[in-house]
């Protein structure tokens, strides 16, 4: 950093009144996450996260192999290890509700440490803590991110991390000192057990100062930049070796196998994306940039493009030797190429290898760091906007109130949608067609509305009743999990009502989506824009007003006047339109819940996407079906897809997992 430039920061830092805005604010948000922090659900995570935890400090301290056979012994748990001691070890928690709420406490405030590392990084680049101030805001008021950071104990923990350092960076490119890049080498050390993606950040500051190597002038320089490198990397290498127990037998081999299975998974989901249907691990090119598009606020995408626009365009400034356009010196301007790159390159990575991805992009929450920390440019440059007539303060002063009229916007939309943060969408998508974005898009991928499911079913019921629940199949994700983590997380009186007994029949159906292709009367439905993400049914007619019971009487007549197309062993199945319906004779207590797996086959393979219906056992877009007593006979419902099929096969599994059932439906056309 220039002299000139290092004095012109100092003098902001002295003059500036802010000096302790940024930290009220970070308690204020506190305060905010205490109060709310009750309201959100558990993600099906968070028991694997902390079996990791388990595994690992049984295999340091007692020598238990587990860890090395695990499915997840490739995730770190440099959070989730001291996260375990401190709740159940040091606070000696037990009850599931103390501990998941302490969980989602702790994870917070991580989320938030890392905002503050944001505003400490935006005041070394800008000197102005009016700018950082704002930056800080734009990190910490990202909808999505910020509910992720109570209930998910991956993704927001990297996304701070990673901010923690790039701070650390910035000080180790400030100082040029052997020790800062020390402290920067162990910090990605860290970063990298936490995820692999923490590599990109090693990677760009070895090419930087490797590039400062090269026009080190002087083989004294030349030494000096030599040993920062080599430093950084053993200290890097050495945390990562420490931390990461898993890597002690064969550091080499398992570091390159943990390399290859987490940077594209070799286990895909299936993501709901401009309504198609596709693999995880097959997904279009602009997946990634799209996502990040469409559930970012507007003001944050604006201003981080904006700042990123101004870094290249220094940069272009800079190497055609035309005269700087902004104030900044040539150390601002190398770390917000640091930032861009850091930004970019993920980003085109994607769009050129396509890893296995799912769940919006929250796997990529760590580009939300450099993105902001471009935003500080932005502020800057508009700071120094020239307007004819008006004083560059007045035309700072008014970006900054814009920002922050805009960044009171996202607060209303986060309490509008509270506690569904994680499903917010900006206005670059429809939001007010009722259940299109759910027909378009992934939301409730996690299941987490299922705990307001269980507290209505709770106040639907008398306060002695125990209610038998049975958890709807998603579209995607397990909902079995979704039920489980979820109950615990609710008072041990509420959980004593609960009970999942799959051998008679439920009280209530609990779903993670709309039950508009469904029998069971609805009694709730959680929605946010408008789509629903949880329904609460009954398929008993008896608790339901006498004339809902005599529709559903009415829908199984008519469905068993449709085509007969398929009987087996007790099932009926009948086709009438684009509904196919089966109804089971004598219906018995533990029969309603009978699971089914339908995969349809299209007529013409080559004529459907590319991304869906390569083969029938392999479609996960038809939601599985459940029906509803009517006069003692079982009856369940699915609706043909829009495309052409060739046979429709139902199959029903026993317990043991063996076929029980299955009837493959032929069907000419559609």
């Amino acid at each position: 950093m220039t002299d000139r430039a290092r004095k012109r920061r100092d003098a902001w830092r002295k003059t500036n009144k802010l000096k302790g805005l940024a930290l009220i604010a970070c308690v204020l948000f506190l305060v905010a996450g205490l109060a709310m922090v009750d309201n959100y659900g558990v993600s099906i995570d968070t028991g694997g996260q902390r079996l990791v935890a388990i595994d690992t400090l049984n295999h340091v301290l007692h020598g238990d192999p587990t860890l090395l056979r695990t499915h997840d012994r490739f995730y770190g748990a440099a959070f989730e290890a001291p996260l375990l001691l401190l709740t159940e070890r040091v606070l000696g928690l037990e009850d599931p509700r103390h501990v998941y709420l302490a969980r989602h406490v702790l994870t917070h405030l991580f989320f938030l440490i890392g905002g503050f590392c944001c505003y400490l990084l935006a005041l070394r680049l800008s000197g102005d803590r009016l700018v950082a101030l704002l930056v800080m805001l734009l990190f910490l008021l990202s909808p999505r991110l910020y509910a992720h950071s109570f209930f998910n104990s991956k993704d927001p923990v990297f996304a701070s991390a990673f901010v923690m350092a790039l701070l650390l960076a910035s000080r180790a490119f400030d100082k040029d000192s052997l020790g800062n890049y020390r402290q920067c080498g162990a910090a990605t050390g860290l970063l990298i057990h936490l995820r692999i993606m923490g590599v990109v950040l090693v990677a760009v500051v070895l090419v930087f100062r490797a590039w400062a190597w090269f026009r080190a002038e002087g083989s004294a320089a030349q030494r000096r930049a030599a040993a920062t490198i080599g430093g950084f990397a053993l200290w890097g290498g050495l945390v990562l070796f420490i931390s990461l127990p898993y890597l002690w037998g064969d550091p080499a081999g398992r570091l390159a196998e943990m390399v290859l299975v987490l940077a594209d998974h070799p286990n895909p989901a299936y993501e709901l994306f401009r309504s198609e249907m596709f693999s995880s691990a097959a997904l279009p090119w602009d997946y990634l940039p799209r996502w990040f598009a469409i559930s970012q606020p507007p003001v944050t995408l604006l201003l981080g493009l904006l700042g990123l626009g101004l870094v290249v365009g220094g940069v272009v400034r800079r190497v055609a030797g035309a005269k700087p356009g902004v104030a900044w010196g040539a150390a601002e301007l190398r770390f917000g190429v640091l930032l861009a790159t850091c930004f970019a390159l993920p980003l085109v990575a994607f769009v050129l290898l396509r890893p296995n991805a799912y769940d919006g992009w929250r796997h990529f929450y760590f580009l939300h760091g450099p993105f902001c920390l471009l935003a500080t440019f932005a502020l800057m440059g508009l700071r120094q906007l020239p307007v004819r007539g008006l004083r560059k303060e007045w035309v700072g002063g008014a970006a900054g109130a814009l920002t922050a009229a805009g960044l009171g916007v996202v607060v209303v939309q986060m309490a509008q949608i509270h506690p569904h943060q994680y499903l917010y969408f900006n206005f670059f998508v429809d939001r007010k067609t009722p259940e299109g974005l759910r027909k378009r898009h992934t939301m409730d991928y996690w299941n987490l509305a299922m705990r307001q499911g269980y507290e209505r079913a709770l106040r639907q019921a008398p306060s002695s009743y125990a209610i038998n629940l049975k958890s709807l199949a998603t579209p995607i994700g397990n909902p079995l999990q979704g039920l489980v983590r979820n109950v615990g997380i609710l008072t041990a009186p509420a959980r004593a009502r609960l009970t999942y007994d799959p051998t008679r029949d439920p009280d209530f159906y609990l779903g993670g989506f709309a039950l508009d292709d469904y029998f069971p009367p609805v009694l709730h439905q959680t929605k946010v824009y408008n789509n629903t993400i949880m329904t609460l049914a009954t398929p008993d007619l008896a608790r339901v007003d006498p004339a809902v019971a005599d529709e559903y009487r009415a829908l199984l007549r008519a469905a068993t006047a449709g085509e007969l197309v398929a009987r087996e062993s007790g099932y009926e199945v009948y086709r009438r339109g684009s509904r196919l319906t089966w109804v089971k004779e004598a219906c018995e207590p533990g029969e309603l819940l009978r699971d089914f797996r339908l995969a349809f086959y299209p007529v013409d393979a080559s004529r459907a996407s590319p991304h869906r219906q390569r083969q029938g056992n392999n479609v996960k877009n038809v939601k599985l079906i459940y029906g509803v007593r009517v006069d003692g006979k079982c009856l369940g419902a699915a609706r043909l897809p829009e495309y052409a099929v060739s046979r429709v096969q139902l199959r029903q599994r026993s317990d043991e997992g063996g076929a029980l059932w299955e009837v493959e439906v032929p069907l000419t056309e559609n």
